[in-house]
């Protein structure tokens, strides 16, 4: 028996190169950045959140991308650390470059936000990156920022992951133009 995840599995799925979505990432980020703005990619907590960090840490250390913080809320950074613990179960290139001491995952350009009063300084501040759950706008850190992010047109969301039908994720996707107070038409979404 075999069991796989098939989420993105249908026959209209047909998955853009990585090079190409890493390419758009910067191009969205540097654009963001270039008007002061701040980028939110809600994502989901095992797997993709990895990813996206990986994808981000290679382009601001090959300097592809403006030197701003990437602040990391929600369950991401602990679920990371487990990543980190078991580097064997990562691909080899990640894994060699954990066990030559350069965790991609801890690398200084990541910031860990743990309390009420930190997420308060994320918003106040000024350009950045927040990686933060869930994925689907549903619940979670990710909905507090997106709250305080999209009422201004310099910031930009970024949906990584596969957004549900009902959730308020797709609703944005689909043009939704306001949720009880907030007005996603004024936030760039990619």
């Amino acid at each position: 028996t075999l069991m796989l995840e098939a989420t993105y599995g249908g026959k209209e799925n047909i998955m853009p190169h990585r090079e190409e979505t890493d390419e758009e990432l910067v191009k969205v980020i540097k654009e963001t950045v270039e008007r002061n703005g701040k980028v939110l990619i809600p994502t989901l907590g095992v797997g993709r959140a990895q990813e996206v960090m990986l994808a981000i840490e290679q382009m601001a250390r090959e300097g592809r991308m403006p030197p701003v913080p990437v602040y990391i809320d929600g369950m991401v950074w602990d679920i990371t650390a487990i990543h980190t613990a078991y580097p064997d179960f990562l691909s080899a290139s990640v894994r060699n470059q954990v066990f030559q001491d350069n965790n991609p995952f801890i690398s200084e350009i990541f910031k860990r936000v743990g309390s009420p009063t930190e997420r308060k300084e994320v918003i106040e501040g000024g350009p950045c990156i927040v990686i933060a759950t869930s994925g689907m706008l549903v619940g979670g850190a990710s909905v507090e920022y997106f709250r305080e992010f999209a009422g201004s047109k310099k910031n930009s969301i970024i949906f990584v992951c596969y957004q549900g039908v009902g959730s308020l994720g797709r609703q944005v996707q689909e043009g939704l133009k306001e949720i009880s107070g907030v007005y996603p038409e004024n936030i760039d979404t990619l």
